[in-house]
């Protein structure tokens, strides 16, 4: 069995070997994550931002790893929000979610359903993971940061990995209410403070740094207006970053792939190149802008197709708040408290349908694409509410369901992204 070390030396490895025969795979379909990378890299050869961007990504969870095994402290957590209070704490976010996007998801699933007796019928996205943690389970990094709201099978899992020497840390959140007063908020935002309070503790055995965290929250905001200025400029020119870079940046708005600084300046350079860039057309001569909706699948190939078909991802919502702004005139841990609880992974979906209404007015959308994974009642029930609610307004939508896979996408999945996109032609 591997160790995490090995691992990500054969990730480094097959990415090197792919990037010597990357021109074979201009003209083949992708089997897996690192091919569709290694061709996306291909068709941003025009770019130096992109193609850094896919090796900050590559490298992320191998140099966090090495950092904290040289005394630069990581951890494991949900990797969407929580950034400006770790990074307070001197410790990088190792984001969870991010692990099935390059790690070895077959092999994963194999392990969780031989060492965990996993269901089949479980979650795709929980019987990964576990099994990605169990074939970590002798890496230095055993700390996790919990969110507890985020997922309920999930906060199973973090149980089952405890007797492999995991440290979990638990946040007891709460969601925001649709009703119940100003007075009611109050006190949801003041435990969930302390709840916030009790990880720096955790993390560092001492009280927060209060005023490390402002300046880590001016430095969110700060990259969320840059991250926010690329998605105004793609509306111009959506193809020249198309969508799986554009996802891989929206990823790293969360974490900033352990390199806050170097993150900043990758904004910089993609701005620059923006503003500057040549139209990059279609190859169906026209584009018809859309809006993504739900989970940031791990199928590369359907954010390919949409791009292949004439569509352009110009506006996400998903488990990453990019459009909103963390407030910097009230103490950080209230802050971060109120920023959760407009969250949308922790939100009821009513108090979300006026950020997507805002996205699709800004993008210009034509039309919207849902995404769950198989197996996932919770993103369901969210993108069910959605679907009713702009059904009825009249905006176009098409729903999909994904696995928490890291092969080529279902057949399926792709005929319905062309339906959709022919009909919006």
């Amino acid at each position: 069995m591997h160790s995490v070390t090995e691992r990500n030396i054969d990730v480094g490895e097959r990415m090197n070997t792919l990037d010597e025969k990357i021109h074979d795979l201009a003209t083949q379909e992708p089997r897996d994550q690192l091919e569709y990378i290694a061709q996306s890299k291909l068709a941003h050869s025009y770019s130096k931002g992109v193609g850094k961007l896919f090796d900050m990504a590559l490298a992320y969870m191998g140099d966090a790893e090495n950092g904290n095994k040289n005394g630069k402290p990581a951890v494991w957590s949900t990797g969407l929000m929580e950034a400006p209070l770790l990074y307070a704490c001197d410790t990088v976010p190792m984001a969870v979610y991010d692990l099935g996007r390059l790690g070895s998801s077959d092999r994963a699933v194999e392990m969780s359903e031989e060492m965990f007796d996993m269901p089949k019928e479980t979650c795709s996205m929980v019987t990964a993971l576990l099994g990605e943690w169990y074939l970590r389970r002798n890496n230095s990094v055993k700390k996790v940061v919990a969110l507890s709201t985020v997922c309920e099978p999930l906060n199973m899992a973090y149980e089952m990995i405890r007797e492999y020497g995991f440290d979990i840390h638990r946040v007891e959140q709460v969601i925001k209410p649709v009703h119940g007063g100003e007075e009611r908020l109050e006190q949801m935002v003041k435990f969930l403070s302390s709840e916030l309070e009790d990880v720096a503790v955790f993390l560092t055995g001492k009280p927060l740094d209060q005023d490390k965290m402002r300046v880590e929250i001016a430095r969110m905001n700060r990259l969320m207006g840059k991250f926010r200025e690329i998605l105004k400029l793609r509306v111009a020119n959506p193809l020249y970053i198309k969508s799986l870079p554009t996802l891989f940046l929206l990823m790293g708005s969360g974490h900033y792939y352990g390199k806050p600084e170097e993150y900043e300046v990758l904004l910089d350079e993609l701005i620059e190149e923006l503003r500057n860039a040549e139209f990059v057309a279609s190859p169906q001569g026209k584009i018809i802008p859309l809006t993504w909706v739900g989970a940031r699948g791990l199928e590369f190939g359907v954010y390919k197709a949409v791009d292949d078909l004439g569509g352009a991802l110009l506006s996400w919502f998903t488990p990453n708040p990019y459009d909103r702004i963390w407030r910097e005139d009230i103490p950080p841990l209230e802050a971060m408290a109120r920023f959760i609880l407009e969250y949308f992974v922790t939100g009821s979906p009513v108090n979300q349908i006026k950020y997507i209404e805002k996205m699709i007015e800004e993008s210009g959308s034509k039309g919207m694409l849902f995404y769950t994974y198989i197996g996932c009642p919770y993103g369901g029930m969210h993108v069910e509410l959605f679907r009713d609610y702009f059904h009825k307004k009249g905006v176009p939508s098409s729903g999909l369901e994904g696995s928490w896979q890291v092969g080529a996408p279902s057949g399926q999945l792709i005929t319905r992204v062309r339906a959709f996109i022919e009909m919006l032609s």
